[in-house]
C-alpha cells in the first residue's frame, strides 16, 4: 500500500524490459554485419534476404537499424539513470535542508536546468571523444537540473502533508521521513516526467550523430544514417524513412511505458490522513482516549 491517492497515471511498464531486451538482441545479432559493402547489391528492394533492403553501398539496411536502436538505447538509459540518481538526490537533500546549503543546491539545480544541454553535450564530446558513453553522459549533465527542481517542489508539499508531520513529530528524524514517507509519494510525478522527456533524449543523441558527434563515424547510428542517407532522401526516400521511424517509435514506446500523469497527489485532505497515518507504519491516536479523539466516551443515558 502506497502512502498516497493513486495518481492518475497509465503505464505499460511491461515495455522497459521488452525494449531492453529487443536492443540487446540488436547489439549482439544482425542478419548481416552492419558495415559490410556489396557494391553489386546496391538500393536492392526489400526482400526475405533483406528485409528493408540495402543502402548506396549494397549494407544491409534493416542490420543497421538494429546496431542504431542498441545504440540509441543505451545512450538514453544513460541520461535516464543520470537524471533520477541526480535529480532526486539533489531534490530531497534541497526540501530536507535549508539556509545557505538549500540555497546552494538550488542554485545548482537552476544552473543545469537552464544551461542548453546540447551545447554542454557538444562541449563535452568535443574534448572526452565521440563514443556512446560519452555522449550519454555528456546529454546527462545538461538533462538533470528540472528533474531536481521538480523534486523539490513536490518534496516540499509532501512534507506539509499531516502524515508526514506525523511521522517528525513521532521522533523520526528527517533522512527517515524523506526516503520512507515523501520519496513514494512523488516517484509517480518523476517517472511521468521522465517519460515524457525521455523522447527528446533520444531525438538529441540522433542530432548528435547526425552532427557527426557523440557516435563513432565508422559505425551505424540513426542520426548518422540520416546525415548519410539526406542526399538520397528524393531518389531512395526508404533510406531515410526507416531510421526516423525507429527513432519516432522508440519516443512513442517511453512514452507509453512510463506513463502520462493526470494528476499525481498525495493526501491532501483530513479525511486521508487515517490511511496514510496507517501505511506510514505510525498509530492513530486510540478511540477510548477522549482527549485525543474529541469525543465523549460516557454512555448516553435515556
Amino acid at each position: 500500500m502506497s502512502h498516497h491517492a493513486p495518481a492518475a497515471i497509465e503505464r505499460k511498464l511491461w515495455l522497459i524490459p521488452a525494449l531492453a531486451v529487443a536492443a540487446a538482441v540488436c547489439a549482439f545479432w544482425q542478419p548481416y554485419p552492419p558495415d559490410a559493402v556489396d557494391v553489386f547489391n546496391r538500393h536492392a528492394p526489400p526482400s526475405a534476404a533483406h528485409w528493408l533492403g540495402t543502402d548506396q553501398l549494397g549494407r544491409d539496411l534493416a542490420s543497421r537499424v538494429m546496431a542504431g536502436m542498441a545504440r540509441t538505447f543505451l545512450a538514453v538509459g544513460i541520461v535516464a539513470a543520470m537524471c533520477v540518481a541526480l535529480g532526486l538526490a539533489v531534490g530531497l537533500a534541497a526540501a530536507g535542508a535549508r539556509g545557505i546549503v538549500r540555497a546552494g543546491l538550488l542554485r545548482l539545480a537552476e544552473f543545469a536546468a537552464v544551461m542548453p544541454s546540447m551545447v554542454v553535450a557538444i562541449a563535452v564530446v568535443a574534448v572526452a571523444g565521440f563514443d556512446v558513453v560519452t555522449a550519454g553522459v555528456a546529454l546527462g549533465l545538461g538533462a538533470w537540473g528540472p528533474y531536481a527542481l521538480l523534486a523539490d517542489g513536490l518534496a516540499r508539499r509532501a512534507l506539509a502533508e499531516p502524515y508526514v508531520r506525523a511521522a517528525a513529530a513521532l521522533g523520526a528524524s528527517r533522512p527517515r521521513v524523506l526516503v520512507r514517507h515523501v520519496l513514494p509519494a512523488i516517484l509517480d510525478t518523476q517517472f511521468a516526467y521522465l517519460g515524457a522527456k525521455l523522447g527528446r533524449v533520444a531525438i538529441a543523441y540522433a542530432a548528435l550523430a547526425f552532427l557527426g558527434l557523440g557516435a563513432d563515424p565508422g559505425r551505424p547510428d540513426w542520426g548518422a544514417m540520416l546525415h548519410e542517407y539526406r542526399l538520397l532522401a528524393f531518389d531512395h526516400p526508404g533510406l531515410m524513412l526507416w531510421p526516423g521511424f525507429a527513432l519516432v517509435t522508440m519516443c512513442v514506446v517511453l512514452r507509453a511505458a512510463l506513463g502520462k500523469d493526470a494528476g499525481a497527489r498525495v493526501p491532501a485532505s483530513s479525511a486521508d490522513t487515517p490511511a496514510a497515518l496507517a501505511c506510514a507504519d505510525l498509530h492513530a491516536p486510540e478511540a477510548d482516549n477522549p482527549v485525543a479523539v474529541g469525543v465523549e466516551t460516557a454512555p448516553r443515558t435515556g
